[in-house]
């Protein structure tokens, strides 16, 4: 009776204290990655990665950020390290439990740099959409949380409330730019393609092969697009783009005052402000979904 009393007394306890991390995982670009118990403290080696952490984990659990990393409000209290290039003295300085990277900022070789100091280094991976909630839910199980799932399950219900609204209508061919000088676009394997298809646009830079492209004036001019977005700071302007490219004049998006700016970070960082980003570019692309009164 005494020794059943106490397992679950002992049960409890370990219910209360949350889900423990493995003792070793496997990151997305296929390293095994020994963890030796729960991690205390995570270094961020990009700014996607910062505000994944901090959602699932809270901002305390950082133990330093990169010096670009400028969200959520409370990274400026962290401590910054330069991370690309990488400060391998100054990470270690830190003596973070656990460093924690994404393969389009960072490479194999910077997180087995890491190791070899003595730092494990996780390494995600975001070719698609689908991955942002992944990872916050992968973050509850290293970090041994639980922020990560509720605000995963949040994601996915507001993308999916983001196709039901757009749905009905037919999809604008869209130009999704980088800054409006060179013309920098996503290619069809870039997870910001997919965020134009599901706010119900027809990317065009679909026709390249890859994550990125260049198209030229004439490419653009032969896209004919009938939407243009670019990527740019709060005071874009979108005669710059004109002005940046005179041939472009006749194309349907200058025509029709279809010219927008959008805040880099909600479409280039694979973060939890990507549905964000989502839900912004669906209602530039389909006012009419979001409008009042509309079903």
């Amino acid at each position: 009776m005494h020794r059943l009393f106490f397992a679950l007394v002992g049960a409890l306890v370990l219910a209360a204290c949350g889900p423990a991390a493995p003792g070793s995982v496997t990151d997305d670009l296929g390293r095994t990655v020994a963890l030796g118990g729960t991690p205390e403290s995570v270094m961020s080696l990009a700014p996607n990665i910062t505000e994944l952490v901090a959602t699932a984990a809270g901002v305390d659990r950082l133990a330093g950020v990169g010096m670009s990393d400028d969200f959520p409000a409370g990274v400026a209290q962290r401590p910054r390290v330069q991370t690309l290039p990488l400060d391998l003295e100054g990470i270690v300085a830190l003596a973070p439990s656990l460093a924690i990277g994404s393969d389009d900022v960072n490479t194999a070789d910077t997180a087995d740099g890491l190791e070899a100091l003595g730092i494990p280094a996780y390494l995600f991976r975001f070719d698609e959409v689908a991955d942002v909630p992944r990872a916050l839910r992968t973050l509850d199980t290293l970090l041994a949380v639980s922020g990560g799932a509720p605000a995963a399950a949040d994601f996915e219900r507001r993308v999916a409330a983001v196709q039901d609204a757009v749905s009905p209508f037919s999809s604008p061919r869209v130009l999704l730019l980088v800054g409006s000088e060179t013309l920098y676009a996503f290619g069809r394997d870039s997870y910001a393609s997919e965020l134009v298809r599901l706010a119900g646009g027809d990317n065009l830079t679909d026709a390249f092969e890859g994550a990125s492209s260049v198209p030229s004036d004439e490419v653009v001019l032969e896209m004919a697009p009938e939407v243009i977005i670019v990527l740019s700071g709060p005071d874009f302007d979108p005669a710059s783009l004109l002005r940046d490219h005179p041939t472009f004049f006749n194309l349907p998006a200058i025509v029709n005052g279809r010219v927008y700016g959008m805040d880099p970070d909600l479409v280039s960082r694979p973060g939890p402000r990507l549905v964000e980003g989502l839900e912004r570019l669906a209602r530039l692309l389909h006012p009419e979904a979001f409008a009042a009164g509309a079903a």
